[in-house]
């Protein structure tokens, strides 16, 4: 079984575990080299990182296998689906004030709805991503955090992957959720290391509160027996709303404390081969495997 298991993100159904494994190995292996982990680096195995892939479960069936559902503002129903839409647009409006107002200024309804996703699409994290394929994202969020059986799906991909050998676990976006209400679950005990990359785990309401287990008094649970955290987040990458994470999930002991990292990926903040390549990734990985 593999020693590093990686939990991809959103916008991965027309991808393969396969083809993500080997942009994985490549990128962790870079990553421990800047961090002086060369040897290290030089040792790692392919069969030694494996990649959950759960993304084939969003991907659309039939005559639409190519291709995104045509999905529009009126498919973005109520409730979670809308909030999360709210919590990016909030997100990318502090960055860039000149996109608009905040979501609470804007009053209510569907049009409020379509303007949120006209200006999020000009804003520079989501300029690249067209529209009916951000809403599609927003419903794989939503659908992890609050299908019951969506979440069983995709916690049993992990499930797979992860055997006596696993000492590494990295989430990337909503694999840092993925990874994150995994290890709470089964708590494998040879784990080592989490490390959450990009990670939305500290979005107020929209993921935080929704997670399983729920928070208590505002403080989330501890993820089973992992002795060490590590979140690397770039401060203008939107999904990571939060940057530091330590606050909301103390530990049980004071050796258990997250180490949050900042990283600067460039015009790409939200990218997985930037987060995993960087010395602060690959330092994290080094300290375990070396």
């Amino acid at each position: 079984m593999a020693v590093i298991v990686g939990v991809h993100g959103i916008a991965q159904q027309f991808q393969g575990g396969y083809q993500l494994g080997s942009i994985w190995f490549d990128c962790i292996r870079d990553g421990l080299a800047i961090a002086g982990h060369r040897a290290t680096a030089a040792k790692l195995e392919p069969a030694e990182v494996a990649v959950a892939f759960f993304g084939d479960l969003f991907r659309p069936q039939g005559a639409m296998a190519a291709l995104d559902p045509p999905y529009t503002p009126e498919d973005i129903r109520p409730g979670p689906e809308q909030e999360t839409l709210e919590a990016f647009y909030n997100a990318a409006t502090a960055l860039d004030p000149a996109l608009g107002t905040p979501a609470e200024a804007m009053g209510a309804g569907r049009a409020t709805v379509k303007v949120m996703l006209d200006r999020l699409m000009r804003s520079a994290s989501f300029s690249t991503v067209i529209q009916r394929a951000f809403i599609g994202n927003l419903k794989q969020v939503t659908a992890f955090l609050c299908d019951p059986m969506v979440k069983e799906n995709v916690l049993a991909r992990v499930h797979e992957q992860t055997g006596p050998d696993t000492r590494v676990l990295i989430g990337h976006s909503l694999g840092s959720v993925v990874a994150y209400e995994y290890l709470c679950r089964y708590a494998p005990e040879q784990v080592d290391l989490l490390l959450t990359l990009g990670s939305p785990l500290g979005i107020p309401h929209v993921v935080f509160d929704r997670l399983t287990p729920a928070p208590v008094r505002g403080a989330g649970a501890w993820p089973g027996s992992v002795a060490t955290w590590v979140n690397v987040a770039d401060p203008d990458d939107v999904v990571a709303l939060r940057k530091d994470l330590s606050p909301l999930f103390p530990g049980r002991s004071r050796h258990q404390v997250i180490r949050d990292r900042q990283v600067d990926n460039g015009d790409a903040p939200h990218a997985v081969d930037r987060y995993l390549n960087s010395r602060e990734s690959g330092g994290a990985v080094g300290d375990i495997l070396g």
